[in-house]
């Protein structure tokens, strides 16, 4: 199991470095006529040189991403922890704890170089060290909470299960029951989750109701046909962290308002922050489609398996253990059961990414046109171009590239999307 572990990690690695030479490709290629004037000559060369110290960087990111599993898989660690003197939940958390305490560590010093060496190079960055730190240690917390928020409840579902079932001898009706009511308790966890995420959003940013002016008029006009009305209309303070220009939706079940950076108020025409709330508002009409409702049926044959699979759960135990053996471990250690499960359905779950991106970027496509229908299509590639150049944006990534790891149409695509999509409403 070890070996199977690190030989998918290295192929996973090694793939990294095809998309790199991909990326390097394209990058001597010319830009396109649609998005050519974003950047003359002197601001192409700041962005490859942009570019260039991200790759490098991720390049010593992604060398100790693998040093760390290897210290996780060969090293005494596990071993160590496996003599200790504690319960199944202690064991678990004493072994999260200190690998995402190295990775954290790990990650902090690549943020910092990033925001102060490398943003603060090309003018990206507005963030004090101190505002650095505060939103280093808010996440750190909150990725514990929320560790401790998810884990523990699936634990204790994993270490009594067995007892629930009278060792798994129970029907297939009565394993339909008790997913039911499991199903229900993850309901309520993802609730939480979306509220830890609200309040962490809020602890990052101050945001500000729009004022009741004319703008504010003209958005709401934007959504009097809209099913779904967004109530509020919020200003954030981007510009105390960055250079961004951004206007985002934010849904969370029945509570939806709109971000718009202060910045992008700052910056930007008010047709170019119309242009872009349109878009926002596409999304809002978006009706499902099958594209979406396969989700939805992926879903529903993943609680059948599960149903399924709880009547022969000895079959799940006999795996686990001769996983444990495999790292010479006698007791129960749940972290390096999700581990390798985790690492041995990646290209799953990366195969189900590509029809997800896909999914994502066409839904993008028709909230553009939404912009288009609104009359602000123009507009629209104005601002997408000047926010391009603004952030430095790879503007014309290799195709392969974007169909398998963009959610979001690339820049060139977009804008040729957007510009046949004002030809066709042309009268």
């Amino acid at each position: 199991m070890k070996w199977l572990i690190f030989i998918i990690i290295m192929i996973q690695t090694g793939y990294r470095f095809v998309l790199n030479g991909i990326k390097n490709k394209q990058r001597k290629k010319p830009l396109p006529i649609e998005v050519s004037d974003i950047y003359d000559k002197k601001r192409y060369a700041s962005f490859l040189s942009y570019e260039k110290d991200y790759d490098h960087m991720k390049l010593c990111n992604r060398i100790f991403t693998v040093l760390v599993y290897v210290f996780y898989l060969f090293s005494p660690f596990l071993s160590y922890i496996d003599k200790l003197s504690l319960n199944v939940y202690t064991r678990f958390f004493v072994t999260v704890l200190s690998i995402t305490l190295i990775n954290r560590v790990v990650s902090v010093c690549f943020d910092y170089y990033a925001t102060f060496k490398i943003e603060e190079k090309y003018g990206k960055n507005k963030k004090t060290k101190e505002v650095f730190m505060k939103d280093e240690v808010v996440e750190t917390v909150l990725d514990l909470i929320l560790s401790f928020i998810l884990y523990i409840p699936c634990l204790y579902v994993l270490e009594h299960i067995e007892r629930w079932t009278n060792h798994f001898s129970i029907t297939y009706a009565q394993s339909l029951m008790l997913c039911s009511g499991l199903l229900g308790i993850c309901l309520i966890l993802y609730l939480i989750v979306l509220s830890i995420s609200y309040m962490y959003l809020r602890i990052q940013y101050t945001f500000t109701e729009l004022e009741d002016n004319e703008l504010r008029h003209k958005i709401e006009e934007l959504m009097k046909d809209c099913p779904k009305k967004v109530k509020h209309i919020k200003v954030y303070n981007e510009s105390k962290k960055s250079t961004g220009k951004n206007a985002f939706l934010l849904k969370m079940l029945w509570y939806k308002e709109f971000g718009i950076a202060d910045n992008f108020l700052d910056e930007n025409s008010e047709r170019e922050l119309l242009a872009v709330l349109s878009h926002e508002i596409g999304h809002l009409k978006h009706k499902k489609n099958i594209f979406n409702y396969m989700k939805y049926i992926v879903l529903c044959i993943l609680f059948i398996f599960v149903v399924y699979m709880i009547p022969h759960g000895e079959l799940c135990i006999v795996l686990s253990e001769r996983v444990l053996e495999s790292f010479g471990l006698i007791h129960m250690n749940y972290d390096v059961i999700f581990t390798c499960l985790g690492v041995i359905i990646s290209p799953i779950m990366y195969i189900c990414s590509l029809y997800v991106n896909y999914v994502s970027r066409r839904e993008e496509y028709e909230a553009d046109d939404q912009a288009v229908h609104n009359g602000y299509g123009e507009e629209l590639i104005t601002t997408f171009k000047r926010i391009s150049s603004d952030e430095l944006i790879d503007v014309y990534p290799a195709d392969f590239i974007e169909y398998t790891s963009y959610d979001h149409p690339g820049m060139y695509h977009r804008i040729k999307h957007i510009q046949e999509e004002i030809i066709k409403r042309k009268p």
